[in-house]
């Protein structure tokens, strides 16, 4: 499984005719986190007059908008729209407007949204992920030094922890296409000394 997503949470914010839109886009994988958030933001933005969202998640493929209050179809179809165009999934888009106290009209609505969008995606750190593993990997401290430039300085291996023990123990994440050449390289540079073990099977960032 590959999808495209954001690597973590963006805030912007735009101001239109004088009503504030304070945009949150966020990484979710389910639908009881993406209400969790959609909640949150009502915390985090109290008084607001608007609570507009759209969320795409992958695995079940669901979608959900909601314009919170304003004229059908000028809130959420649009956030859910550019979502959709920007080919992410597992993301959360909540609008979050002050009104101002100038009406925009139906098509103002949608482009204030729509842009409201988009500026927020521009800022964020786009990403692939795919599946992966969380490994164990037992070293002696004569080999770490060759381990720690060669592979923890990989790009798509992500450190996620090191114990300093009898030996070193190291805690990574990497994609599973890529375990292969890294478990015959590790044993290579270590002349077979390492010992590993795959912990979990995760989705990592590549």
């Amino acid at each position: 499984m590959s999808y495209t997503s954001i690597r973590q949470d963006v805030v912007t914010e735009l101001e239109i005719k004088k009503s504030r839109f304070i945009t949150w886009v966020s990484p979710v994988s389910s639908q009881s986190e993406a209400e969790q958030k959609i909640s949150a933001s009502r915390q985090r933005w109290p008084g607001a007059t608007h609570y507009c969202f759209a969320w795409i998640t992958r695995d079940p493929l669901m979608e959900r908008c909601s314009d919170d209050g304003e004229p059908s179809g000028t809130a959420g179809v649009p956030i859910l729209t550019v979502l959709k165009n920007s080919g992410l999934e597992n993301i959360l888009t909540v609008v979050v407007r002050y009104f101002g106290g100038t009406l925009l009209g139906a098509s103002g609505l949608v482009r204030a949204y729509s842009d409201s969008t988009r500026h927020a995606l521009e800022q964020a750190d786009i990403v692939n992920y795919e599946n992966g593993l969380l490994i164990k990997l037992i070293i002696e401290y004569t080999d770490f030094g060759l381990i720690q430039h060669r592979f923890l300085s990989a790009p798509e291996v992500s450190s996620q922890g090191i114990e300093y023990g009898e030996q070193v123990t190291i805690s990574a994440t990497l994609s599973l296409t890529s375990w292969a050449k890294w478990e015959r390289e590790i044993t290579e540079m270590t002349s077979g000394r390492a010992k590993y073990q795959i912990i979990a099977e995760r989705i990592v960032a590549v």
